[in-house]
């Protein structure tokens, strides 16, 4: 997600800008700092959520890839970033796909190493 700064314009990736804090207690948006002037900037978490998301549909699409073609190492590399972003997601389906790529990767290594 990028993010742009109302203050000097700076425009960058949302991990660029550190996280201050709640607009609100229990609301969507944070206050984040742009790191070029150091003015607060207001994201919404949401956004941040679907981008995140996003990315994880991306990397599923590539762990099947890396499975069909056999290249198992890629598949666990893609893996444990999901399951990265699956700590800020905690989707309970998510982690299910996980254990079942993982499942396969093992069958997959298995099979290759047994005549």
């Amino acid at each position: 997600m990028f993010m742009t700064c109302d203050r000097c314009g700076y425009r960058g990736e949302g991990e660029e800008f550190r996280h201050i804090g709640n607009v609100m207690c229990c609301g969507p948006l944070v206050f984040r700092e742009c790191p070029s002037c150091g003015n607060p900037v207001i994201c919404d978490r949401q956004e941040m959520r679907e981008d995140i998301e996003n990315t994880a549909r991306e990397i599923s699409r590539r762990v099947e890839a890396a499975l069909s073609s056999g290249d198992t190492t890629q598949a666990k590399t893609l893996l444990k970033d999901l399951s990265l972003l699956n700590q800020c997601l905690n989707s309970e389906a998510l982690e299910e796909y996980i254990r079942s790529r993982r499942r396969e990767i093992r069958r997959l290594e298995r099979n290759s190493i047994s005549p």
